[in-house]
């Protein structure tokens, strides 16, 4: 199709009244892109239409069935498809319309980009990739072309097209020479041969390609013919990234040769790992004796195929049978340790235990479970408790058939159903025909009383409830437990989050809790040093309360290099370290790695807003705590964090209706009455300000509360010395706070006062 007004206005009739053309967005080897406004959302799209190779109602037909595979993908870093079709012959698809550029106009106006960008941008892309993997779809097309930049976030574009038009081309037996399928610069040696039969490792050798684009200025190979250039691939060795920036860190080096190996097998098994390799947290993959042979020609072999996607399972919580209530403790709890006994094992990706649990009472299709959460299959049961007997019946079920692969039912005393997650965790691992390599949660324990393991559970339940009673109770359990069982790591590790909770939601002064958190989880690691979960606790009490930043980042990378999974480490890395440290663009890059791995947690999509609020993203703040709300709109702290980010963003008004709400649904806590304050200062309602202001004093008699609430309300009041007297009080007391003295809004009209120049120097931020 000519492209001339008369394309586009055949294409604008064509597509009419649903789509309204707007204009021509640009035109390329394989389609031309229009600008559209989805009439029925009335929201901008972008409509792309294949070139004209596949003709013939059958191939456009195979097209659009392809494509349904790609369009259940719900990702964070994966731009959508929402809808597709066919004009006569000529098929096409449909995509929100990302405002920005892509990571080729970039590299086009900048040519590099820095290292610490790079790096936060593959890990985006790693995600996206290896979430899409899981689910049987390989790209086969990554190139900058494909990977948009939204407020300097990566979203990669036309996943599962390129295996669409691949079918639908063979289906209609129409040559496919001069149609782009793959891009020769970025192709791996096994996509060039032409094979269809490819895996992840080979959008892992594509990834590598642009991270040397990006970090170099080029690509690895370059040539005048696409002929040429895919030839260099099999008679020469890729350029290490050091021949062109001698001064690259080594492991960045050693990472991108990794991702360029020529054989599948010597590259890093999944984009995750690559991503984890760029950022120092994974090891160099070994190369295989394959790697330096060459036949007596000097060409290489083709490379072999193998599997194309990793098993995933949801956890569901499993139903309480015993009549009672006051169970649940038991049927969460296990469920909970199934989820990390499971999430141990490195060959099966688990959903995390938030969006598992978002399910929880709720009767939702299995397919419609594994699409939301990105799994191919789901396990659910159910526990029933009588007398000293503990039974446990799961399933395990096919996601994308809704056959059962496994079940079975369990019966154990209570003195033994610490061991119950293992009997499960091996019969999945059986199942899904992986490895069960140290998954047992027990710590290294064989055994634990069935009265601990209970106290356990008890902390575990009240721990997820997240409220400063329960917090309190949960401790409470922990230490019981601790007591009775000195050598149970698994329980020290439960009563470090639950002290270092008290301390950073202000139930407790820092003082009288940050230390035994530190203490308990030290004592976790000394029996248990693999723990992962008890690292990023640690780091977390480093960075609020000892100010040892070096301590807390070297904590955080054992966190994720043990526990790459676990979401909380990524979230606390963001919000206790990264952000104080004024580490920005890392900081974002890490929420939206734990929001990845756990999509419907309302604690850590609110905290997507926190941190792109204090990193000064506003607008990405109020978009992200909105999409939060559609999760569920009941969650109190997101209408608190949102009437912050609308506060300084400018709406004062959207602002105290969001806080009011906050308020009104909790009761209000010491932090919430100090955002009203603040916006009543900033709405020039002093009085009101005063009055809340007064009470949060009122309150600090009775309960700890946070000096540094009072100090920004004072900020906001223009009363500079009384605000930096709460700070200082903050400091001395070493509130957690105080840590975020650096990139909180509130604290913007005092950053020229030597005292607070002196206070962020005397904190180290």
């Amino acid at each position: 199709m000519p492209e001339t007004s008369s394309s586009l206005a055949f294409v604008r009739d064509a597509l009419a009244p649903t789509y309204r053309i707007e204009r021509l967005l640009g035109s390329g080897g394989a389609a031309t892109v229009y600008l559209a406004l989805d009439t029925k959302h009335e929201r901008p799209v972008a409509i792309k239409l294949l070139r004209g190779e596949l003709t013939g109602t059958d191939g456009a037909t195979r097209f659009v069935r392809e494509i349904h595979v790609a369009a259940r993908l719900t990702h964070p870093n994966i731009v959508p498809l929402l809808d597709s079709g066919s004009i006569g012959s000529t098929p096409f698809y449909v995509m929100p319309f990302v405002e920005g550029e892509s990571l080729r106009g970039r590299l086009d106006r900048d040519r590099r980009i820095p290292l610490h960008e790079a790096v936060a941008l593959t890990g985006e892309v790693a995600d996206a990739l290896d979430y899409a993997h899981a689910a049987g779809i390989i790209h086969r097309d990554i190139k900058p072309e494909n990977i948009l930049l939204l407020s300097g976030h990566a979203m990669v574009a036309d996943f599962g097209i390129a295996r669409a038009v691949t079918r639908a081309v063979n289906d209609t037996n129409v040559t496919s020479q001069g149609f782009v399928l793959g891009t020769p610069a970025y192709m791996s040696p096994e996509q060039a041969v032409g094979t269809d039969e490819i895996d992840r490792r080979s959008d892992v050798y594509a990834l590598g390609t642009v991270v040397f684009e990006m970090l170099c200025g080029c690509g690895p190979f370059s040539s005048p013919s696409a002929r040429a250039l895919i030839a260099r691939r099999f008679t020469e060795t890729a350029p290490r990234v050091s021949s062109y920036w001698p001064e690259v860190p080594a492991h960045v080096d050693d990472a991108v040769a990794a991702a360029l190996a020529f054989e599948p097998d010597d590259r890093p098994a999944t984009a995750g790992a690559l991503a984890r390799m760029l950022s120092g947290t994974a090891t160099p993959v070994p190369t295989s004796a394959t790697a330096t042979a060459r036949t007596q020609s000097g060409l290489r072999r083709a490379p072999t195929i193998s599997d194309a996607g990793m098993p995933s399972v949801a956890v569901l919580p499993f139903t309480n049978l015993s009549g009672d209530p006051q169970n649940d403790y038991l049927s969460d709890g296990i469920t909970e340790e199934v989820m990390t006994t499971l999430s141990r094992l490195r060959t099966i990706r688990v959903a995390a235990r938030s969006s598992s649990f978002a399910f929880k009472g709720r009767n939702v299709d299995v397919r419609s479970i594994a699409e939301q959460l990105g799994v191919t299959s789901v396990l659910d049961g159910s526990v029933r408790l009588s007398g000293q007997r503990v039974r446990v019946s799961a399933q395990l079920v096919d996601a994308h058939t809704g056959f059962q692969m496994w079940s079975d039912r369990i019966d154990r005393s209570f003195d033994d159903a610490f061991a119950i997650q293992d009997d499960i965790a091996r019969a999945i691992s059986d199942a899904l025909s992986v490895t069960l390599l140290q998954a047992s949660t027990t710590a290294t324990r064989d055994h634990v009383a069935g009265a601990v393991y209970e106290l356990y559970l008890r902390g575990r339940f009240a721990l997820n409830k997240r409220t400063e009673t329960d917090l309190h109770a949960a401790a409470r359990f922990f230490e019981e437990a601790t007591g009775e069982d000195p050598e149970f790591a698994l329980a020290f590790a439960g009563l470090a989050d639950a002290l270092l909770m008290l301390g950073v939601y202000g139930a407790e002064p820092a003082a009288s809790v940050m230390p035994r958190a530190r203490a308990a989880a030290e004592r976790a690691l000394a029996i248990h040093p693999a723990l992962g979960e008890a690292y990023a606790t640690l780091g977390s009490v480093r960075a609020l309360f000892d100010w040892d930043w070096a301590g807390a980042e070297d904590a955080f990378q054992r966190a994720k290099a043990l526990s790459p999974r676990y979401p909380t480490a990524w979230q606390w890395s963001a919000l206790n370290l990264l952000l104080p440290t004024g580490r920005l663009d890392e900081a974002r890059a890490a929420i939206d790695r734990a929001r990845a791995l756990d999509p419907l947690s309302m604690v850590v999509a609110t905290s997507v807003g926190a941190v792109y609020h204090l990193s000064g993203d506003l607008g990405g703040a109020v978009r992200a705590l909105r999409r939060a709300m559609e999760i569920d709109s009941g969650f109190v702290m997101t209408h608190y964090f949102l009437g912050g980010a609308l506060r300084d963003a400018g709406d004062l008004v959207g602002a105290e209706a969001s806080l009011r709400t906050a308020i009104d649904k909790s009761g209000g806590t010491p932090e919430m009455l100090a955002a009203l304050a603040q916006t009543h200062a900033r709405s020039g309602r002093r009085d009101e300000a005063r009055t809340l202001l007064r009470a949060l004093t009122s309150t600090a008699a009775t309960r700890h509360v946070s000096p540094c609430l009072a100090a920004q309300v004072h900020a906001a009041l223009d009363e500079p010395d009384l605000a930096i007297e709460a700070l200082a009080r903050a400091a001395d007391a070493r509130d957690p706070e105080i840590v975020f003295i650096g990139v909180r809004p509130a604290y913007a009209p005092l950053r020229s006062d030597p005292r607070f120049v002196a206070l962020r120097e005397r904190i180290g931020v």
